[in-house]
């Protein structure tokens, strides 16, 4: 039987065993994961659940909540992909579990989905008023660097050699300040809305959680004593993503996000980290087609993923949203 469960009442061992033991393991989805990733007062998340007999999880599916105004009238929660989680899914033991009856229930016990991003594409497309396909770029870790190397572009083997003339300091580290401060001295004015205090705070946090358990590799590109490009590597499984980074112009002009991947790649090709399964370096997409052809030019190849939008709003609060986004789009005048 497939039951909802708060937060509170979820069994974090057996939600995390059951989803090392799904096909789509992946790092977003665990439930340490989610508690960060996924803040209170204005966050949180509930569970989707089938118990086996033995009274542990036999699939489960996170739901992540966002506390909105709908239509600038009431408050409520409503389903919304959080920061640093490129996608969910329902995880479950058994490949071949039929996964209709978790989307039915997410859409029928929220009445707005903002934005929820899933590794699988529901059956029933008709409980969502948008549903489009998305993709990152993924890497095949399991072959040899050199057999890697010899896909990248010829640009981008010019611009490495060009990193490497520069004669980066590549340092580890466990501190995630400098990253930050990377950010938001060159990256955060080109974010639309700007960027949260609590957002860097919850990175800062995810960084160190993700320390402690031995998953993250955060490396900084120094020249002269000063660091001038960060990148954060995730490794959870047969996964490695690329989950964060950012540069100085120094660090832009002189290749050094290029320098970091492809040192992040060298170490991990040819690895085997779970048997029968690919080896991937998950370079977390986003839709900006610069920045897609960056990771294409790896040789990274295109892996889907849907986004959904629904909503049953009433006719009163569709007009009031209708009015807002107008008023919001309006430009000022003095």
């Amino acid at each position: 039987m497939l039951r909802i469960l708060p937060r509170p009442q979820i069994d974090a061992d057996a939600w995390n065993t059951c989803v090392t033991a799904s096909p789509h393991r992946i790092t977003y989805g665990f439930s340490w994961y989610l508690d960060i990733v996924l803040p209170a007062p204005g966050w949180k998340w509930v569970g989707l659940v089938i118990m086996n007999e033995a009274g542990g999880y036999q699939a489960v599916m996170p739901i992540p909540l966002r506390r909105k105004s709908i239509a600038g009238i009431t408050y409520e929660w409503v389903v919304h992909q959080p920061l640093f989680c490129h996608f969910l899914a329902v995880f479950s033991r058994d490949p071949e579990l039929d996964s209709r009856p978790f989307f039915q229930l997410m859409n029928q016990q929220f009445r707005y989905g903002s934005v929820v991003n899933l590794s699988q594409k529901p059956a029933n497309t008709t409980s969502f008023d948008t549903l489009r396909v998305l993709t990152t770029h993924t890497l095949d870790l399991s072959v040899n660097y050199e057999r890697i190397y010899q896909n990248y572009t010829y640009d981008r083997k010019v611009n490495l050699r060009r990193a490497l003339r520069m004669n980066w300091v590549i340092v580890d580290s466990t501190n995630p300040d400098p990253l930050l401060n990377l950010f938001r001295e060159n990256h955060a004015d080109t974010i639309s809305g700007g960027v949260a205090d609590w957002a860097y705070e919850m990175l800062r946090n995810l960084t160190n959680e993700l320390n402690q358990r031995g998953l993250a590799t955060l490396r900084y590109a120094t020249r002269d004593g000063r660091i001038e490009a960060g990148a954060l590597f995730v490794q959870e499984g047969n996964r490695v993503i690329y989950l964060f980074n950012a540069a100085s112009e120094i660090g832009r002009k002189g290749n050094a996000r290029t320098l970091l991947i492809d040192q992040m790649i060298r170490e991990k090709a040819g690895g085997h980290y779970l048997e029968g399964e690919p080896c991937l370096f998950d370079f977390e997409s986003p839709g900006k087609q610069s920045i897609r052809r960056f990771y294409q030019s790896f040789g990274a190849v295109e892996e889907p993923f849907w986004t959904m939008h629904w909503s049953r709003l009433t006719k009163l609060e569709r007009l009031a949203q209708r009015i807002r986004n107008v008023i919001k789009k309006a430009p000022v005048t003095t």
